[in-house]
């Protein structure tokens, strides 16, 4: 099993997934939103999925009014055009409970590759955002390949789920555009803004946290503990080799 961190800082999570979805056989995306730019940034590697054989399907989410009826007509038009894509929105009938899942699943023929966390299918999600997702890659027989399989069909066999046609795009897109209408009339109350404005400053004069030991974990935790408190040279780095290198490597 292979486990990998993705945080759009040490690993950006568009690289990692265009890769994932140009091996894949079958990918399955289950997100709360999705929007046109953050669609187009996995395009052409979905294209190249597809044109190899693959099968595509999203669970999308419509409750939060976030994903764009932009990108929903994209894909419910690549469905017209393959029989291979499909598209399934999260309609929100009953108000109770909020979709929010962020699920990329994909398998090859022997094995199961799943990222989830907190990176919706946006162009901030997949590039510029503060995201910690996980990558776990498995051999298909694995029990958290099941788990992962059961989870993910109990999104798309919601009682809430439903296929969408362009009708049903046309009506999400005039609520959502209504809605927001009517956030920005009240974004416009000079009270309202006044409040952000204390907000703001009040939270730029709060403290910061400050790292400890207790924040430190693996060899992190070994070089706290071998440098000098306070300021330190390359000299003194150089002085406690030995110690570092007497640790027994984790594998």
């Amino acid at each position: 099993m292979r486990v990998q961190v993705i945080d759009n800082v040490s690993r950006q999570m568009a690289r990692v997934l265009c890769s994932l979805i140009e091996q894949s056989t079958d990918l399955r995306v289950a997100v709360a939103f999705m929007s046109h730019r953050g669609l187009g940034v996995i395009r052409p590697s979905l294209a190249a999925a597809l044109q190899a054989g693959a099968t595509v399907e999203f669970l999308v989410g419509l409750d939060m009014r976030t994903t764009e009826p932009e990108a929903l007509q994209a894909v419910l038009d690549l469905s017209h055009g393959s029989g291979e894509v499909g598209l399934y929105c999260y309609a929100g009938l009953t108000g109770v409970g909020t979709y929010h899942p962020k699920l990329y699943l994909s398998r090859m023929p022997d094995i199961a590759t799943f990222i989830v966390g907190s990176s919706n299918l946006t162009e901030g999600g997949l590039k510029r955002n503060v995201e910690i997702n996980v990558l776990i890659e498995a051999d298909i027989r694995d029990e958290a390949v099941s788990d992962i399989h059961a989870a993910y069909n109990r999104l798309k066999f919601h009682p809430e789920r439903v296929i969408p046609d362009g009708e049903f795009i046309a009506l999400y897109a005039e609520l959502r555009d209504r809605e927001r209408a009517t956030e920005q009339s009240v974004g416009r109350d000079t009270s309202i803004r006044a409040l952000r404005r204390t907000f703001r400053e009040k939270a730029a004069s709060l403290r910061r946290p400050v790292p400890t030991r207790r924040d430190l974990v693996g060899w992190l935790e070994l070089v706290y503990d071998a440098l000098p408190d306070g300021e330190f040279t390359n000299e003194s780095v150089y002085r406690s080799n030995r110690s570092f290198g007497a640790s027994t490597p984790i594998t």
